[in-house]
């Protein structure tokens, strides 16, 4: 199964509490890839689909002082002198 990687906004006046907060969404089951605290971003992973019904994303998004949960996205491009894409 592929992992999804998850962003994680902190709410405003939980941002003095990022460190905290991290640790609770690691134990709700995040594997944390890095706290952006300027951003107030945690970023993370998961096994499985991204998904608003599964488990692991309603845990994290009623997790006191998160504002949002969102699916990271990937793009990927060619090389420049690749054919048209």
């Amino acid at each position: 199964m592929a992992e999804q990687q998850w962003v994680i906004t902190v709410a405003e006046e939980h941002r003095d509490r990022i460190g905290e907060l991290a640790q609770e969404l690691e134990a709700a089951g995040l594997r944390i890839d890095r706290v952006l605290n300027s951003l107030g971003q945690i970023i993370g992973g998961s096994p499985g689909p991204a998904s608003a019904e599964s488990s692991l994303h309603s845990r994290i998004a009623s997790t006191a002082g998160v504002a949002s949960v969102d699916a990271a996205q990937t793009f990927r491009i060619g090389p420049p002198d690749s054919g048209v894409q």
